[in-house]
């Protein structure tokens, strides 16, 4: 089977940007309900630092010293694109996608809520996404940026 591969250092660069584009769409949910919500709501603001400092310092930042840690240790040079997180990883995503999209569907929780949650919670991953880019590029900073360096596809063996 055919399967793209890519640079174990590459992996750094599609976590950072993985990471950063869903960041952002978190953000882009919560931020606009934190602005037109926070003048009536003095709390929000607090309350989404809050968030944001919990999942920064105490989720995200551990991921991604534990995701670059990980890949550093695999002895192969060249690994599947898909693999900058572990299975682990991929069904944590999973869960928390279709459980925020559940929440706003299904109304099951107040705008006010969201807006705080999602402020921190976009804005940690987000910065974070930054921290898996700052990875790549501190290992790439010597190197010249070639396409066929990044994308090559591989044989696999079933």
């Amino acid at each position: 089977m055919d399967v793209v591969s890519v640079p174990k250092n590459t992996l750094m660069l599609i976590a950072g940007a993985v990471w950063c584009v869903a960041g952002a769409m978190v953000a882009l949910v919560g931020l606009p309900l934190e602005v037109r919500l926070a003048p009536e709501n003095l709390l929000l603001v607090p309350l989404a630092v809050v968030i944001f400092l919990a999942f920064y310092r105490l989720v995200f930042s551990r991921l991604v010293r534990k995701h670059t840690r990980r890949i550093r240790a695999v002895p192969e040079e060249r690994l599947p694109a898909w693999r900058f997180f572990n299975a682990g990883s991929w069904a944590v995503m999973l869960v928390m996608m279709i459980g925020g999209m559940t929440l706003r569907v299904s109304h099951a929780v107040p705008d006010w809520a969201i807006a705080f949650f999602y402020s921190g919670l976009g804005v940690a991953l987000f910065l974070c996404g930054l921290r898996f880019l700052a990875v790549f590029a501190r290992k790439d900073s010597n190197s010249s940026w070639k396409l066929q360096a990044f994308v090559t596809p591989k044989t696999i063996s079933d």
